[in-house]
């Protein structure tokens, strides 16, 4: 996963002395060329992407979930996502990313099961709130940061009134989550090499079983699927550059057979290796 992008690597945009930090909080949409490459999202943020008009696809570690207006989705840290969206119907979109921090915990949200996918029942009164936070942080007042304060916090109450995320296992042991994290960074370091799932689990301290369990909670993919998919990821950063075969990047990837790697990229990807590297070239990117 070192591959792929931190998305927004950037600096706050808020922050408090109470443990939140916002990494982002905005409305953008009406360009018909907006599209979100696949990036990763750092391990301590969670951000909640809400579809106000248009059309749009999100694809969540592999999975594709099509969004409607009045839809929103989860992306938790250590997930790989991306987004795209229908040229002719140019999409406009709320999203926040941050972390609220309370005691040890880097950020208490990611304790929480959320669902990746939900359709808000009151779409007016969510986008009220949005805006609210909007506007606060537009504020020049000297109370600003009371002001922004207190309007992020209505927003996220809200939204967790209306999410009702189960707090699960996580919440019990907050461990798991970094149990998960660690997982997905140390197969990062591994991609190449070729790992049964008991080997990975054991170098994370778990037994195959509950590890596999655990995976699957938080980042709704078995530990198998996610592994082709971060090793069919680094094949597309790798492909952009002509230093490397296709068959060196199949086996710097963790294929062992040419022809596996060819048929999973096309699987995945809607076209051969050799041909994504022909049109990234062309293009500048891929759209997956």
């Amino acid at each position: 996963m070192a591959d792929l992008p931190y998305h927004y690597d950037w600096k706050p945009r808020f922050e408090t002395s109470h443990g939140l930090q916002v990494k982002w909080f905005g409305r953008w949409g009406g360009d018909p060329g907006w599209v979100i490459e696949p990036s990763r999202l750092a391990s301590d943020l969670i951000c909640f992407f809400y579809l106000e008009d248009g059309k749009c696809n999100t694809v969540i570690n592999g999975v594709r979930l099509p969004l409607q207006p009045g839809e929103l989705v989860v992306w938790r840290g250590g997930d790989v996502f991306s987004a795209t969206q229908d040229p002719t119907r140019p999409q406009t979109s709320l999203s926040a990313c941050l972390s609220l921090s309370r005691d040890d915990a880097a950020n208490v949200l990611l304790r929480h099961a959320y669902e990746r996918h939900y359709r808000l029942p009151d779409k007016k009164s969510y986008e009220q709130q949005f805006t609210a936070v909007l506007e606060a942080l537009e504020t020049e007042s000297r109370w600003r940061n009371l002001l922004v304060t207190a309007a992020i916090f209505r927003w996220l109450a809200e939204l967790q009134e209306t999410l009702q995320p189960d707090p699960g296992a996580a919440e019990g042991n907050p461990k798991t989550v970094h149990h998960v994290l660690a997982a997905q960074e140390w197969i990062g370091q591994h991609l190449g090499e070729d790992v049964s799932i008991t080997e990975w689990s054991r170098a994370c301290g778990l037994n195959a079983d509950y590890f596999s369990r655990l995976f699957k909670v938080h980042t709704g993919m078995p530990p198998k699927t996610w592994l082709i998919e971060a090793r069919l990821q680094r094949a597309t950063r790798l492909l952009a550059s002509p230093e490397s075969t296709v068959e060196e990047i199949a086996e710097r990837c963790g294929f062992n057979c040419p022809f596996h790697f060819s048929r999973s990229f096309k699987r995945r990807f809607g076209i051969p290796p050799a041909k994504y590297r022909l049109v990234r070239q062309v293009r500048g990117f891929v759209d997956p």
